[in-house]
């Protein structure tokens, strides 16, 4: 009995220096944890350098990490068991819903009450991106075109002269395009006539935003559309001559938004990181980012927001888009 009683006592022993390890180095675990903020987005790390510092002065002490994926990356990475990140940026909000739909975003009511959009708590606006116009001064003859109908009649009267001379995005590339041809052929019986348009003239088709824009400014096109105006105002200014034309018709409004994967490591930081993305403080970081609406902006009564909502699964369905886009390249290509 005595030798069992002091066995009994060298496990309580042992068992009470456990405890006391576990309650020391849990909490040092879960600090360093909370010390580190991953983030994900589909801007470039130059261009998200300023908003990078300013949300890192917001936290203090915190360690933030930010890595550059696609949107089918970062939508694919909210699914896994363990989140590579945990706040992520979309520039294409159907995408985002997406993810929420399939149950994979984090709830929080107070980030629902700040955005100016959001959908059932989970997926949060931050930013519209108007879809803009780009043309070179004297590509087209008199007038330059302020409405589809008008840009439609100059193509399809200039297609010679404006042959290979036109630019536009893949839409079967890129996710922003495609949801703005899809949200253009919902919104005007035109949009058919207007992709025959750039077919008549040859246009180029690039891979990227990004890749236009740079065909752009080297000279090698002349007319854009569906341009994402928060890609006009990053990165380097525009060549003289140039107009960023305002469509008068309607303007189609792009909502960056924002979620948080279930599977975080790191919610209450990225909590901390949404509520800042709202903060007054934020705001010159991120008109440096090219979140910021020039000054001729200020009233745009021709703006048509894009709804967050199931709506935007629509064209997300395989099969609708395989035929979406068939027609697409039927029109520009073919």
């Amino acid at each position: 009995m005595p030798n069992a009683f002091r066995l009994s006592k060298r496990h309580s022993l042992n068992w009470a220096l456990g405890l006391l390890l576990i309650c020391c180095v849990l909490p040092s675990f879960a600090l360093a944890q909370d010390r580190t903020v991953r983030l994900a987005g589909v801007i470039a790390e130059e261009r998200i350098a300023p908003l990078m510092a300013a949300l890192a002065a917001r936290l203090p002490g915190a360690d933030l990490s930010y890595v550059r994926l696609s949107s089918a990356q970062i939508a694919a990475g909210a699914k896994r068991i363990n989140a590579p990140f945990d706040i992520a940026l979309f520039s294409s909000p159907d995408i985002a819903v997406s993810v929420a739909n399939e149950g994979y975003a984090s709830y929080d009511e107070t980030a629902g009450t700040a955005a100016a959009a959001q959908w059932r708590h989970e997926v949060f606006g931050f930013w519209l991106d108007p879809a803009v116009m780009v043309l070179r001064d004297g590509a087209i003859p008199d007038r330059m075109p302020r409405t589809r109908i008008e840009l439609v009649r100059a193509l399809e009267q200039n297609s010679g002269r404006l042959s290979r001379r036109v630019g536009i995005v893949n839409i079967g590339i890129d996710d922003v395009s495609y949801l703005l041809a899809t949200q253009d052929s919902i919104r005007t019986s035109l949009y058919w006539r207007l992709m025959r348009a750039f077919g008549l003239s040859s246009a180029r088709i690039y891979d990227t935003t990004d890749d236009l824009l740079a065909a752009f400014r080297s000279g090698k096109v002349d007319v854009l559309y569906n341009v994402p105006l928060s890609a006009m105002l990053s990165g380097n200014d525009l060549p003289e001559g140039v107009q960023v034309v305002v469509p008068q018709d309607y303007v189609l409004a792009v909502p960056w938004t924002v979620l948080m994967p279930k599977s975080a490591t790191n919610l209450r930081g990225a909590r901390i990181v949404l509520d800042a993305l709202y903060s007054v403080e934020i705001k010159p970081a991120l008109a440096e980012t090219g979140f910021r609406y020039p000054a001729e902006f200020a009233a745009l009564d021709s703006l048509q927001r894009i709804e967050l909502g199931p709506e935007l699964l629509v064209f997300r369905d395989m099969i609708k888009r395989s035929k979406f886009l068939d027609i697409w390249f039927q029109m520009v290509v073919n």
